[in-house]
């Protein structure tokens, strides 16, 4: 990676598959590592904007539900470049199932990764809900992003087991992915958990916390926090070895 901000993009045109609790996880993790902030586009379902202790800008691009203002799409794109909520911090945005398609157009007729790659290390995240009935949604999903973005930007792909209805493969089973397996720089793998972690970490989400705001909440027993903080744990270490930072950068100089 350069020494240009990072900016993270969750993006996955199927609902339901994860993006909003991956960009949580990601923003919370960059706070913990420098300084980060989020951008949040959802108009639908706005959750990262939801977490009261992170810094979330919410911009609302279609104001007018399923109409498309494509004159909020410029000034998204001028906000990352001239804000001050943004200069000099990684940055992780939740594009939102609802506006992921007119995004998606803009992206291509605008080539507005090329642009924003001259000051960004662009990020891709994209959810994959690995052994459910919207493991095919996801994998189309994938498709169509990197055969548009091609080289402009890196591939992570998040491996969600938590859908799965079935066993019996992985993501590196898969042709999709195995035909893509050059240009994706790494999978995060969202293992299944047993019963009692799950549960924890699904109260977690539902009361719209991060990891950080459960050790001081009463109504989490010490089991529950123990299981989030083994679950943190595990993400970070994985985190660790694939996500680049400000401080990454400012330790390489």
């Amino acid at each position: 990676m350069s020494k240009k901000q990072n900016l993270h993009i969750v993006m996955q045109a199927k609902g339901g598959v994860g993006k909003s609790f991956i960009s949580a996880l990601l923003l919370e993790y960059l706070s913990d590592k420098s300084k980060a902030t989020g951008i949040d586009t959802d108009y639908n379902n706005p959750s990262l904007s939801m977490h009261e202790n992170l810094d979330v800008t919410y911009l609302n691009i279609m104001p007018d539900g399923d109409t498309v203002d494509i004159r909020k799409f410029d000034d998204l794109v001028m906000f990352m470049f001239e804000n001050e909520k943004v200069k000099g911090k990684d940055c992780v945005w939740d594009i939102g199932a609802g506006t992921m398609t007119p995004l998606f157009a803009y992206i291509n007729v605008n080539d507005t990764f090329s642009l924003l790659g001259e000051h960004f290390n662009i990020i891709v995240h994209i959810p994959v809900a690995i052994a459910s009935e919207s493991e095919a949604d996801c994998l189309v999903g994938l498709e169509n992003m990197i055969t548009s973005f091609k080289d402009k930007c890196t591939y992570m792909v998040w491996s969600n087991e938590f859908f799965a209805s079935t066993g019996g493969h992985s993501i590196e089973d898969l042709d999709a992915y195995q035909k893509h397996k050059s240009k994706i720089f790494a999978v995060v793998n969202m293992s299944k958990r047993d019963v009692l972690f799950e549960s924890a970490l699904e109260k977690m989400k539902k009361r719209k916390q991060i990891f950080s705001d459960v050790n001081m909440d009463p109504e989490y027993n010490i089991l529950e926090k123990s299981r989030l903080q083994k679950i943190k744990q595990d993400y970070w270490t994985m985190l660790d070895i694939v996500i680049p930072t400000q401080n990454n950068k400012k330790e390489d100089k």
